[in-house]
């Protein structure tokens, strides 16, 4: 027979193992809970981290500088009537038997653009070359320089055209080709690039009294940007 205090001890005892029972059951959810919250967080470090290199990617990746062409007139052109013929065949007679008489000028208006905005550039010689009708007809060189970022320089060219040129006009439009070639640096923070060599260009109508046609900005469009060492 059991007493009242053997009693009392198994009745203390089985509640003790309740108790332990009790307490063990939420041990499982807590570890799946604390595995999940570091899953969260090394989601989290695994985001940032891709958003902040893609940000790097954007900024230290060089644009390529933007070429303009704002005007183009020709002034030996300004003010032909219908007998253009006429007026052209004696420039060209005039410019091959006169020693003296320089040939007629095509003025042209280009805008450099730097696009990037923590990138200088360093712009090697320029050339810029004129085409009509993929002739020859005169070409530019343009020294060097440095631009900084978000910044334009504007250029007033003067490019003399051959006799070929007036011998291939004719009434209405003239359709001009400009050529532009250079190697450029992009400067980021205190370091260079290497070399990128770009070469671009741009068709522009002309009309017979010698003013651009059309709209007044058109932009060089680039045909290959090559990297050298």
């Amino acid at each position: 027979m059991f007493n009242d205090q053997s009693l009392e001890k198994l009745h203390f005892s089985n509640m003790s193992d309740l108790e332990e029972t009790s307490e063990s059951r939420p041990i499982l959810p807590q570890t799946s809970n604390h595995r999940f919250s570091i899953f969260l967080f090394l989601l989290e470090v695994v985001i940032l981290l891709t958003s902040i290199a893609v940000v790097i990617w954007l900024i230290l990746t060089p644009k390529s500088p933007i070429y303009i062409i704002t005007n183009v007139h020709i002034p030996a052109l300004h003010g032909r009537n219908s007998t253009s013929h006429v007026y052209v065949s004696s420039l060209v007679a005039m410019n091959s038997t006169s020693n003296h008489t320089r040939d007629p000028s095509i003025l042209l208006d280009l805008i450099f653009s730097n696009p990037n905005k923590r990138m200088g550039i360093y712009y090697n010689d320029i050339y810029i070359t004129l085409f009509h009708c993929d002739v020859h007809i005169g070409s530019k060189l343009l020294p060097g320089f440095y631009q900084g970022y978000n910044n334009a320089t504007t250029y007033e060219l003067l490019v003399e055209a051959n006799n070929q040129f007036w011998k291939e006009i004719t009434n209405g439009t003239i359709d001009l080709k400009v050529c532009l070639e250079n190697v450029v640096k992009y400067k980021i923070f205190k370091s260079k690039t290497k070399y990128h060599q770009i070469h671009t260009e741009a068709y522009v109508p002309v009309g017979s009294d010698g003013r651009m046609l059309g709209k007044k900005n058109i932009k060089l469009h680039h045909i290959s940007n090559q990297i050298k060492n």
